[in-house]
């Protein structure tokens, strides 16, 4: 290696070599850059680049050699064969090509190192071969250790050459590619120099020799041809980084708006990733090219998409903070930056699982409450059936109804009824042990399943509970709505050994719990059941008594007491059933009121009474009773309104009987509708005073026009002191707030007397007059008459 260091500082002129270097990194860029476009170019035009890039690399080798030819001081004037000198630039152009061919048509890489050592191996051999052009005298002396060095150098760093810089688009690795060609030729050449020795040469002349300045010539104009190679390769590298930059921005825009992420990887390393993928990691700042796939993906799940057919996996993404999120990869293959690449699409399934989950929560769950639902209790009642028949065990059912829910949802809204239901489903789960469960059925029923029962007693001591909470969210209730529920019970094996057996039990303990008052529970008992269904059967022939138009009106008289005369009339409904006949109204008036038929059935009485009253000629008014549930709808003034108007009724004549319970379930609520009524100049009686428990402060919270003393009192007065006093009382009490009072259920002479002795203003009843249609008082209501006498024979009147 000295004497290679003398031959460069000592032998060269070293301004013509950072002249010859200069002219070879050119021609090195040049060559390089071309062949990266010829790679990625297909048919002619792939060999007309390669055949430029062969001229840059063979113009640039022979014109480096022979610009450090003439750089070289041998001692002694030498010149050139001119046959000899082409010669070696054809064989610098014609195997260097050869080499780029195999550097551009390959499919491997090892192709480019192959490539670039033939390139090298061109190097070499234009060298030696221009070497073999210089005319001296005497013999040159070789040192072939140095000889072989130079050919090595130039085979390899030619392989590295294209190894780096025909690879990939970048920038850097083409300066780096750059860099080795320029150092092949270089470390060829200079190491060649050294191993020629001169010392027993001398100059000659001949016809054919060319001289040191013709070379000159030659190579100025080889550099220019370079030069301009040089410059057409830039403006080849410009437009296609602008044709690149273009392409990706345009592929940039395509994947950031794709809802998916997407990864591009070179084997396992990522080359871009687009904003999709950025958020689902959890960080946008972060710049993820350079990261291994296998960061965020399993290598297996990785492995696994590429070899299957439809190309889905599902797998799961690890974020840069450690979370890990379900997704659904696909991977396909891509041309990027001219270069084959794996894309990978990445799915999001968080959504989709949490829907999953979802779907899957509401087949076996109540979406309002959260409890089982009907198909879940199903199974595990069938489970329990078996489990419990096998290891002779009991098991009790517990079915609840809320009462009066359809109360709630019309007096407050469905979001109040809702809030209910939610309420109930909280106080149940709390209550149940791990072991039970606990179920919505629909609407407002809802079951339990107590497992393992000791004693039947234990299912009591359970439901008991269960009111029991329901009392305690009643307590810290702040907007009125109560919760008050039914239970009916069941056990098994006392009392079924099936499902439908025991849930028809069930629910008939359940009927018979709400007969009795609500708010308790009740075990089945076998005689329940034929109470029950004849209950039920009056219930269904009821709905189809008011689909049918079965209901008529009767109307009963209301007495002047003082004078006689008939101020008026009360309405009452009455069912005449075709098979069982006249259906007392205590049978089917409360039926009515559980099942919310008492809504129609009460706008049809009010209506049709009206009408009728409207037709008489003599100015009576027509007294009509309004359920609760009547008078808590919402829209029930503007019915009374609309009624009136269709009918022409004056308002002055309707009188509305409401009872106390009215008041007491929602009082805001009732007075404000009463308030409406009034003021169209209708009246308001307050029905079956003192049987209530707020009697006086509902005369205060409201102006009524009457009061009507409850039958029970009246019945009782001739044979009862207290009930004298009560009903003495009440007169009083009107009296003393300008309150007319009219006592009905009066059925005895003796009652009549009572009353008129203590001032009572006025009467109905079957001793003044029994409920008749309105042709029995034909007289009455056309004014011919105003009184009617008393009934014959005393009869107890229909409740």
């Amino acid at each position: 290696m000295i004497d290679v260091l003398n031959t460069l500082l000592f032998e060269h002129e070293l301004r013509l070599v950072a002249l010859a270097v200069i002219v070879c990194i050119l021609a090195s860029f040049s060559c390089v850059s071309v062949l990266v476009h010829a790679r990625r170019t297909e048919g002619v035009w792939r060999y007309v680049w390669l055949g430029v890039a062969a001229a840059s690399v063979g113009f640039g080798i022979w014109t480096t050699h022979f610009i450090a030819m003439v750089a070289f001081d041998a001692g002694f004037p030498a010149g050139y064969d001119i046959g000899l000198s082409v010669l070696s630039l054809l064989v610098a152009v014609a195997i260097s090509g050869l080499g780029l061919w195999f550097a551009a048509t390959g499919n491997k890489r090892s192709d480019l190192i192959l490539g670039g050592a033939v390139v090298g191996i061109g190097i070499t051999t234009m060298h030696y071969t221009g070497m073999a052009a210089m005319l001296v005298g005497g013999q040159i002396g070789w040192d072939w250790g140095l000889v072989a060095a130079s050919i090595l150098f130039g085979i390899v760093f030619g392989g590295l050459a294209l190894w780096f810089g025909a690879d990939s688009v970048s920038r850097r690795s083409r300066w780096i590619g750059t860099g080795f060609l320029t150092l092949a030729v270089a470390s060829m050449h200079f190491t060649a120099m050294g191993a020629a020795g001169f010392e027993n040469c001398f100059a000659i002349v001949t016809p054919n020799q060319v001289t040191t300045n013709v070379i000159a010539v030659v190579a100025g104009g080889l550099s220019i041809l370079i030069l301009l190679l040089v410059l057409g390769a830039i403006y080849v590298d410009l437009r296609d980084r602008m044709h690149a930059a273009r392409e990706a921005s345009r592929m940039r825009g395509l994947a950031d708006a794709a809802v998916e992420g997407l990864i591009v990887c070179d084997g396992l390393d990522v080359v871009t990733v687009n904003a999709s993928f950025q958020r689902l990691i959890g960080d946008r700042a972060v710049d993820l090219v350079g990261h291994k796939v296998t960061d965020f993906l399993p290598a297996s799940a990785v492995q696994s998409v590429g070899g299957r057919a439809d190309g889905l996996v599902e797998t799961e993404l690890r974020t840069l903070e450690g979370k890990i999120i379900p997704v659904e990869i696909v991977l396909r293959e891509v041309d990027f930056g001219g270069k084959a690449h794996k894309a990978i699409a990445v799915r999001d399934l968080r959504a989709r699982k949490d829907a999953e989950r979802h779907i899957r929560f509401l087949a076996h769950h109540d979406a309002m409450t959260g409890l089982a639902n009907r198909a879940s209790f199903n199974t595990r009642l069938d489970e329990e059936i078996a489990t419990a028949g096998r290891l002779q065990q009991r098991f009790a059912i517990l079915y609840l109804d809320l009462d009066r829910f359809k109360e709630v949802n019309d007096l407050f809204g469905h979001a109040a009824g809702d809030a209910m239901l939610q309420k109930v489903a909280g106080a149940l789960e709390e209550t149940l042990g791990g072991q039970n469960l606990a179920a919505r059925l629909g609407g407002d029923e809802f079951a339990v399943i107590l497992s393992n029962l000791s004693s039947p007693a234990q299912a009591g001591n359970v439901a008991q509970t269960i009111l029991d909470a329901f009392a305690h969210e009643n307590a810290s209730a702040d907007n009125g709505i109560v919760i008050s529920a039914s239970i009916g019970i069941t056990v098994f094996p006392d009392d079924a050994q099936d499902a439908e057996s025991l849930m028809t039990y069930a629910d008939t303990a359940l009927y018979c719990a709400k007969e009795e008052g609500r708010g308790v529970y009740r075990f089945f008992e076998s005689e329940m059941g034929t109470q029950v269904r004849d209950r039920r059967q009056l219930e269904y022939e009821l709905r189809q008594a008011v689909a049918n138009e079965e209901l008529t009106l009767v109307y009963q008289p209301q007495v002047d007491l003082a004078t006689g005369d008939t101020t008026g009339f009360e309405a009452l409904v009455r069912w005449d059933h075709p098979e069982r006949g006249a259906v007392p109204p205590g049978d089917f008036i409360p039926i009515a009121e559980e099942s919310a038929l008492i809504l129609s059935i009460g706008e049809w009485v009010l209506r049709e009474a009206c009408m009728e009253a409207a037709r008489w000629r003599a100015p009576l008014t027509i007294a009509v009773n309004v359920s609760p549930l009547q008078l808590h709808a919402p829209h029930f003034a503007r019915f009374v309104e609309e009624t009136l108007i269709q009918s022409g009724l004056a308002p002055y004549r309707l009188e509305i009987e409401i009872t106390e319970t009215a008041l007491i379930r929602n009082m805001n609520r009732a007075l404000t509708s009463l308030r409406k009524i009034k003021a169209m100049g209708v009246k308001i009686a307050m029905d079956d005073f003192g049987t209530g428990y707020s009697s006086l402060s509902n005369l205060r919270a409201f102006p009524f026009d009457k009061i009507k003393v409850d039958q029970q009192f009246i019945r009782a007065v001739h044979d009862n002191d207290q009930s004298a006093t009560i009903v003495r009382a009440v007169l009083g009490l009107g009296k003393g707030l300008n309150l007319p009072v009219l006592a009905e259920g009066v059925e005895r002479a003796e009652e009549v007397e009572f009353l008129k002795g203590e001032v009572c203003d006025s009467a109905q009843g079957y001793w003044l007059g029994r409920p008749q249609t309105i042709d029995n008082y034909a007289a009455i209501v056309s004014g011919r008459a105003t009184k009617i006498s008393p009934a014959p024979t005393p009869t107890r009147a229909i409740a």
